[in-house]
């Protein structure tokens, strides 16, 4: 009996989400994580029908903090709880109704994988992970949680084309002279502007109190200094959806810029030449999770529920690693994956075998690595953790003015 077929028979919670007629649930997110492999197993394994409603990063925070009717499951970043919770858009999950809350590890519930583990800066997932009994969110466990944690992961920028990847060791290559107008940006202002700070401290040491919640003051000096650069034409492109990032990078010139993993994926199965760095500075790291709209109810939510618990089950997070992602309890995702594929992604040992992406297409050979070393090194060397500061608007419109401009 498979561990999805026990909770089902075991669980009353289970059981009216697949009685009856089939569930539609509809999941809003982006392309990282709502995949066609993933969106038919599920419908398979779980008898539901899913409706994947895929935007960029931006526009699905919109509709998540302004439309709950509209979605019944948010699939996206564990900061993009600081929009949509106080919107009133999501519900509390129970946590009892979580069945492997005990194997997902310290990085989602602590903020870090172990005691001796560096503090990054920004808000990493524990600090709203728990919903308290006045309704606010923090660190302090209590038996709700805003999100189920998921996928997650350490991210840097790209190089494509011919230059050696192992000469570019430090965020200040993206602004480098030597790469102007060959550069591409991520337009979130949760997420570039981040990796613009950390550029921008490398070439020339922007001093700031706190690299997590910049003062209006240095939100100024910050995207006055983008803006200039966007005016010289710096960037090649500014990206909200990550197509528009890899259609730029298969482009016959060499390029850099930020590119999320699953973007990095899709270029290597493409054949396009590719490879990620290993920031001396440090990563800008990640996490996502799932939510649930505050409309949800009945069969719907128990269908939620399913859903959620399926994803910890192991296949899903499976999937997730060959495009690049962790998983947040990868001893479940250890045994959908053939040896030579944990080793590659989660203990950064070189290939043993072809490794191919979700789709089965050989992404990296035999003896090549992942940057950056095992996933307790690379989650380890995160600086900072995309987030939502206190003046969140005002460096959304002082951002997008700069990258208009």
């Amino acid at each position: 009996m498979t561990t999805l077929e026990a909770t089902r028979k075991t669980s009353p919670l289970a059981a009216p989400a697949i009685r009856g007629e089939t569930p539609v649930l509809r999941v809003l997110g982006t392309s990282v994580t709502l995949i066609e492999p993933i969106k038919r197993a599920a419908e398979r394994d779980l008898d539901i029908n899913l409706e994947y409603i895929t935007l960029d990063g931006t526009a699905a925070q919109r509709r998540g903090a302004l439309e709950p009717d509209s979605f019944d499951i948010y699939d996206q970043w564990f900061h993009d709880v600081d929009l949509i919770w106080p919107a009133g858009s999501i519900q509390a999950i129970d946590i009892e109704r979580i069945d492997r809350w005990d194997e997902i590890n310290d990085l989602a519930k602590l903020g870090r994988l172990s005691p001796e583990s560096p503090v990054a800066a920004g808000s990493d997932p524990s600090k709203r992970l728990y919903v308290h009994l006045d309704d606010s969110l923090g660190d302090a466990p209590s038996g709700r949680i805003s999100m189920a944690p998921t996928v997650h992961n350490a991210d840097s920028f790209a190089i494509v084309g011919s230059d050696d990847p192992s000469e570019l060791t430090s965020w200040a290559s993206l602004l480098d002279p030597q790469w102007s107008g060959r550069v591409a940006l991520q337009s979130d202002a949760a997420i570039g502007c981040l990796d613009m700070l950390l550029a921008l401290r490398a070439v020339n040491g922007i001093k700031v109190d706190d690299l997590g919640c910049l003062s209006l003051e240095e939100m100024d000096v910050l995207t006055d200094a983008v803006a200039d650069y966007r005016r010289r034409g710096h960037f090649r492109c500014c990206w909200a959806d990550e197509a528009a990032a890899i259609d730029a990078m298969q482009s016959d010139q060499s390029m850099i810029g930020s590119l999320w993993w699953s973007g990095f994926i899709r270029l290597r199965a493409l054949g396009i030449p590719a490879a990620l760095t290993t920031p001396r500075e440090g990563y800008r790291g990640w996490y996502g999770g799932m939510a649930l709209s505050t409309l949800l109810s009945g069969r719907a939510l128990d269908a939620a529920y399913d859903y959620m618990n399926w994803w910890l089950d192991g296949y899903p997070g499976a999937m997730m690693t060959r495009n690049g992602a962790y998983m947040s309890n990868p001893s479940t995702v250890r045994a959908h994956l053939s040896s030579a594929e944990w080793d590659f992604w989660y203990a950064g040992k070189p290939a043993a075998e072809p490794i191919r992406d979700p789709y089965g297409q050989v992404v990296f050979q035999v003896g090549e690595r992942r940057e950056g070393g095992s996933y307790e090194e690379r989650m380890s060397r995160v600086a900072i953790w995309d987030t939502v500061m206190n003046e969140h608007n005002y460096l959304v419109r002082r951002w997008e003015n700069a990258l208009a401009g």
